[in-house]
């Protein structure tokens, strides 16, 4: 039960107020001209407290950092993979930060640790961290508590290497060409669904949340298309919402893979019916095999990379490289960048700029001279 002290101090006789909880004191604040105006103070911080407000100063980052996880992302339609991934910077919280009240961390304290965690990580994973540091305290700042954001004017520096643009997908098309024909060899229902869940990662560039929530009524085999609009969490095991608006979006299939389609299907069908079995949702990617009917991004991600080894190709990609890998080929092949774009769910190319880089830059240039000799 939180209570309240108020004191009057010094020659002005100020009063001053003072939260506590058991022997615990979760606000406290002086310089009141009045004993009304502490209790002003004081009445909008208990009401929350009563509520069941639990942000207050001398929680540890750690605590407020945690709260902060079931308050804004647990709950989250985010995928399971990429709350783990949340999850897991606890710990580095936890490392640095051990039992230290959020409220005594000073900014010199904070860019210490940021620059020690520099020389372990990336700047995209320092910055990654800090961001969701800051986003904690934001939230608690919000709600009132007397803390400083200790983030604001933080200088990130890492010593350790983004990984290179040439490892985010497969650089050569023979390369490619060697894995969808390995995998077409691989292609067995009754072992598997494995194997045709990394073809159409391949081959049509989508996330693979967007994939394995593709039912059978989202493909268009007259039109040669699948269409996706959402995403399957597998933590959850229930539809989340598109990744963005663009991410909503029709796919070509080419000839051969709609056959491939097809005999999945039949063998699903057929498979289910001597198993006594049903694909409730209608799942292009259910298996019999599967606890939750469709794979895991884990088991599919290493699969691949088992896959490439047995080829000896390089880099070792994840679910991620396939759908790069896919760009790549079509930009290879001279399809518009702007069409790419679009078949991959971006807003626009600046993300096919980022992530191919100096792949492109002879591609801009060109497309660059081309508005130029238009306004000549």
């Amino acid at each position: 039960m939180a209570s309240t002290r108020y004191r009057q101090r010094g020659k002005k006789k100020l009063w001053l107020v003072e939260i506590r909880q058991g022997d615990k004191t979760l606000d406290s604040k002086s310089g009141f001209r009045t004993k009304k105006d502490a209790q002003k103070y004081a009445e909008p911080i208990l009401q929350k407290i009563r509520n069941g407000n639990t942000l207050r100063p001398d929680m540890t980052l750690v605590d407020l950092y945690q709260e902060w996880l079931d308050l804004k992302i647990i709950p989250s339609s985010r995928q399971q993979t990429t709350i783990n991934k949340f999850i897991l910077r606890k710990k580095i919280i936890k490392k640095y930060f051990g039992n230290k009240k959020v409220s005594e961390i000073k900014p010199s304290d904070y860019q210490k640790a940021m620059n020690d965690y520099g020389t372990h990580i990336n700047r995209n994973g320092l910055g990654r961290l800090n961001n969701d540091i800051h986003n904690a305290i934001t939230m608690a700042i919000a709600d009132k508590v007397l803390i400083d954001d200790f983030t604001v004017n933080v200088e990130l520096y890492s010593t350790k290497i983004a990984q290179n643009v040439e490892d985010k997908y497969l650089q050569y098309e023979a390369d490619y060409n060697a894995v969808i024909e390995f995998l077409i060899q691989e292609l067995d229902y009754h072992k598997s669904v494995v194997p045709y869940v990394i073809y159409f990662l391949f081959r049509t560039g989508m996330r693979y949340a967007e994939l394995i929530a593709l039912t059978w009524e989202d493909i268009d085999f007259d039109k040669s298309v699948l269409k996706t609009y959402r995403r399957y969490n597998t933590g959850t095991h229930k539809f989340v919402p598109p990744k963005n608006k663009t991410s909503i979006r029709t796919v070509p299939i080419d000839e051969k893979s709609l056959i491939i389609l097809k005999s999945l299907q039949d063998q699903q069908k057929r498979i289910n019916k001597e198993l006594g079995m049903t694909n409730d949702i209608n799942f292009v990617f259910q298996h019999n095999a599967l606890r939750y009917d469709i794979p895991l991004i884990e088991s599919v991600s290493k699969a691949i990379k088992e896959m490439l080894k047995s080829l000896n190709i390089k880099p070792l990609l994840s679910t991620k490289g396939a759908r790069h890998t896919y760009g790549s080929v079509l930009l290879h092949r001279g399809i518009d960048m702007g069409v790419v774009a679009r078949l991959l769910g971006h807003k626009d190319i600046s993300m096919l700029i980022e992530v191919y880089g100096h792949t492109l830059q002879e591609r801009v240039t060109e497309e660059y001279q081309e508005v130029r000799n238009i306004f000549k």
